[in-house]
C-alpha cells in the first residue's frame, strides 16, 4: 500500500511538471507521458490491478490538484488512460511482448483513446488526421518510457518485493 501511494504521488508530480512543458509545436496536446513510468513499473512490480490503481488514482488526483477535475482535459486523459491500461494488460498477460512493446502499445492506445474522445466530445472528426503523427510519436515516447522503467526496475531489484518479474 505504501509503495503504491509513493508511485501515485510520483506520477502526480510527473504529470503536473509535464503539463508545464509544452510540446504543442509538434502536435497539439502531445506529451511524452513520464507519469506512465509509474504505471508500467507497477505492472511489472505487482500486476494489473495495481497498475490500474496507480493510473486511475493519478489521473483523478492530478486533475483535482490542477483544478481540471471533470473538465475536457480530464475526460481526454481518462479515456486515453483506460484504453492504454487495457492494451498494456492484454499484451503483458500474453507474455509475448517485452517491456518496450507493452509501453509502446500503452502510448499508442492512449493517443487513440484521446483522439476518439476528442471526436466524440467536439464532433470534430478531422482530429483523426493527427492520429498517424501521434502514433509515430507514441512509438518514440513509449520506447523511452519502457527503457526508463526497465532501468528503474534493474536498479531497484532486491530492494523491493517483486511479484511478477
Amino acid at each position: 500500500m505504501i509503495y503504491l501511494s509513493f508511485l501515485i504521488a510520483l506520477g502526480i508530480v510527473f504529470q503536473i511538471v509535464e503539463s508545464f512543458l509544452s510540446l504543442s509545436w509538434i502536435v497539439p496536446g502531445f506529451k511524452i507521458g513520464f507519469a506512465n513510468v509509474c504505471s508500467v513499473y507497477a505492472l511489472y512490480l505487482w500486476g494489473y490491478k495495481e497498475m490500474c490503481i496507480v493510473s486511475i488514482m493519478r489521473i483523478f488526483l492530478s486533475s483535482l490538484l490542477q483544478g481540471t477535475l471533470f473538465s475536457i482535459s480530464f475526460w481526454l486523459s481518462l479515456s486515453g488512460g483506460i484504453l492504454s491500461l487495457l492494451a498494456m494488460a492484454i499484451l503483458y498477460k500474453s507474455k509475448k511482448f517485452s517491456i518496450y512493446g507493452v509501453s509502446i502499445a500503452g502510448a499508442c492506445f492512449h493517443n487513440i483513446g484521446q483522439v476518439f474522445a476528442v471526436c466524440m466530445i467536439y464532433q470534430q472528426f478531422f482530429m483523426q488526421l493527427f492520429l498517424p503523427l501521434l502514433l509515430a510519436l507514441s512509438n518514440v515516447s513509449g520506447f523511452c518510457i519502457g527503457y526508463l522503467t526497465l532501468q528503474i526496475i534493474n536498479r531497484t531489484k532486491g530492494r523491493i518485493q517483486y511479484g511478477n518479474l
